[in-house]
């Protein structure tokens, strides 16, 4: 190219290249310098890209120590600069300037090229190597910016960058970037891509403004070796962070993504080896999933708010978190799910509002607020100062390491479930205390390692059981909540060491097969036995056997008695009638064999009516002249007692009533050694 082809203004480039000086066109009028107004620059300040494209590609000596290169400020460059496919000697800076076309750097490469405050139509770079930085910064882009396979030994930098493009704004699938990429304040309107991007250094995207149908950040497959910084980002659609490896922290605290209805942030399989921060006023309107990611440290989501009414508004199933979850102040409007989630250190939920209210109105079923199925806590699960939830809160066959405390939590589902634990292992110990359940509390099967704490919790289910604990296992039960439950309260076949109650706060309940080594109160047996008779079974012999064991234990050997035999009389309203009959007469005589001294009085009674009858009226003798003297005391005994003979039944025989008192004794004896048989059978083989 011709020195003298050249105009005024592209004369000055040429000429300051050399040096690598800048050659400003401004006119210090920021209307007139903006460069949205570039169009109208006239031919002062105006550079043609064949121009540009020609120096670039010369090979220049440097000159006194000056490094050749193009600095310019304030100019319209006309036509397209074109450089694909060519390898670029000299850097390049364009400041302010205005593109009339977009740039093509297509698999070029160059030293370092800078674009700050530029407004250009685009920009096409994909798969060039850029030995320094790629400086974006405050430019203006109507056209897609393409960066697909770029590799870049510096940053990129995009800082308070705008794009308005439908559809895909920034494209950087597959770059690398050796420095780090600046993005702070970047404001889009267009899908911006940086999917599959690798990053030695920092990513920085804090205060970007991000609009666009569907993705609007995509950060699928990213691998950082670094931080990744996206605080207080404003977004309206949707991030997708697939499989995204970050190797320090990766922080999103205080953004806000709204995307209503949808996905707002996709990040299944993540790795971040310096943890997750969702905290400092995260605010997510649609579904934010975290499903298989594996996170390092911490994640925080501590004050963060999550809304999607009636749907899935967090979704971790098989998360695995090396460290803690922080949660404290969590706000949700819709389902957590953190179903087989494992979580090496604790959870922590305290002061958390929970409301899966299907405010849609679709669906019949009772809403679920938190569904940890399965999940593994290794350390402790804290839902205190003040932790409510809306709908159920499931921790079925979950593990957890030391203690799940739920004290002065208000859970409310009371058309189903409250807590749901069937199965649950917990290391230490269940924190109710001060506790409100409206809905049934589940512990079927579940194994807690020291104790249950109920103490002035407020359990109600009407309609239901309020408290289910098949098979529980636990050390020690407090069971004295702040009024008696309304329902059920179900402990058939658990095990329990002590069982600590209150007779205040008795409610009807099921315990057959309810296995404990003490009571706190013992209690005498009459008040105990009101214990037993609420049992909505009926009558089933072995929670009266265990109460019996209890205090035989205890050395209460008269307790012990007095339970068991109520717990024939209740089984003899279960017989036919003949049956009852003679269960009854078994109880008047002998108490079924636990009443010893009720047999003896009867048999005083019997013994002194026939001694004043046959004193009154002796006997003839059955054979004048022969057999003993009559005594009365040893005739009425004879006749008591059927097994034993002192001769003097069969010597006198009673004639009219006395006769009559004879046979009555006779068979009363009868009575008595059968009954007495059986009642002292029964009364040792339970012994």
């Amino acid at each position: 190219m011709r020195v003298e082809d050249l105009s005024e203004a592209e004369r000055r480039v040429w000429e300051a290249f050399p040096l690598g000086e800048e050659v400003d066109f401004t006119v210090e009028k920021p209307d007139e310098d903006n460069p949205a107004g570039g169009a109208g620059w006239g031919p002062e300040r105006t550079i043609r890209a064949r121009v540009i494209a020609a120096l670039l590609m010369r090979d220049e000596t440097p000159q006194s120590h000056r490094v050749p290169a193009i600095r310019i400020k304030g100019a319209r460059i006309t036509e397209r600069v074109e450089l694909a496919y060519s390898t670029v000697r000299h850097s390049a800076r364009f400041l302010s300037c205005y593109f009339e076309r977009d740039p093509s750097l297509y698999w070029t490469r160059c030293p370092q090229v800078s674009f700050n405050g530029s407004h250009l139509p685009g920009l096409s770079a994909s798969n060039a190597q850029v030995d320094g930085h790629l400086r974006l910064d405050r430019c203006f882009f109507t056209g897609l910016v393409e960066l697909r396979g770029t590799q870049l030994a510096g940053a990129l930098t995009l800082s308070k960058a705008t794009t308005s493009v439908t559809g895909l704004a920034i494209d950087c699938d597959r770059l690398q970037a050796g420095r780090g990429i600046m993005a702070v304040g970047l404001n889009t309107v267009g899908q911006v891509r940086f999917s599959n991007v690798k990053v030695s250094g920092t990513v920085i995207m804090n205060y970007a403004r991000l609009t666009a149908e569907g993705k609007a950040l995509n950060l699928d497959g990213m691998v950082a070796d670094g931080a990744v910084l996206c605080k207080r980002m404003m977004i309206a659609g949707m991030i997708s962070s697939r499989n995204t490896h970050v190797t320090g922290p990766y922080t999103f605290k205080g953004t806000t993504i709204d995307h209503p209805g949808k996905m707002a942030f996709h990040g299944s399989r993540i790795t971040a080896e310096g943890g997750l921060y969702f905290g400092g006023g995260f605010k997510a309107v649609g579904t934010m999933r975290l499903s298989h990611s594996r996170i390092d440290r911490e994640l925080n989501l501590e004050g963060a708010r999550l809304s999607y009414p009636g749907g899935d508004a967090l979704q971790a199933e098989e998360l695995q978190v090396e460290g803690t979850v922080s949660a404290h102040g969590l706000t949700v409007k819709g389902r957590v799910e953190l179903t087989q989630a494992r979580i090496a250190g604790s959870l922590n939920l305290d002061s958390a509002k929970l409301d899966a209210t299907n405010t849609s109105g679709a669906g019949d079923t009772p809403p679920t607020a938190l569904d940890g199925d399965g999940v593994s806590i290794g350390g402790g699960l804290s839902c205190t100062d003040g932790f409510r939830a809306e709908g159920a809160v499931r921790l079925a066959d979950a593990r957890i390491g030391t203690f799940a405390d739920f004290t002065g939590a208000r859970l409310r589902n009371p058309d189903g479930q409250a807590l749901d634990a069937a199965g649950a292992n917990i290391g230490r110990g269940l924190q109710c205390g001060g506790f409100t359940a409206d809905g049934e509390l589940t512990l079927i099967g579940a194994s807690i390692g020291r104790h249950l704490y109920l103490n002035d919790a407020t359990l109600r289910a009407p309609s239901g059981r309020a408290l289910a604990a098949w098979q529980l296992e636990v050390r020690e039960l407090y069971l004295r909540p702040r009024q008696k439950p309304e329902g059920i309260i179900d402990l058939r076949h658990a095990r329990i060491g002590v069982l600590r109650d209150a007779k205040e706060t008795w409610s009807p309940r099921r315990q057959d097969g309810l296995a404990y080594e003490a009571l706190d109160p013992t209690l005498p047996a009459a008040e105990r036995l009101v214990w037993l008779t609420d049992d909505g079974d009926g009558y089933v012999p072995q929670p009266y056997e265990q109460l019996a064991a209890t205090y035989r234990r205890l050395g209460q050997d008269a307790d012990a008695r007095t339970i068991l035999l109520a717990k024939q009389r209740k089984r003899r309203a279960t017989l036919p009638v003949y049956a009852r009959a003679w269960g009854l007469l078994q109880d008047v005589t002998v108490g079924y064999g636990y009443r010893p001294a009720r047999a003896a009085l009867w048999l005083l009674t019997l013994l002194v009516a026939g001694v004043i009858v046959f004193t009154l009226n002796a006997p003839p003798r059955a054979q004048p002249g022969q057999g003993p003297a009559f005594n009365a005391v040893i005739y009425s005994l004879d006749l008591l007692f059927p097994l034993i003979d002192f001769g003097q039944e069969k010597a006198f025989q009673p004639v009219a009533a006395g006769q009559w008192v004879a046979y009555g004794l006779v068979v009363a004896g009868w009575i008595f050694a059968t009954t007495i048989a059986t009642g002292i059978s029964r009364a040792l083989s339970r012994q």
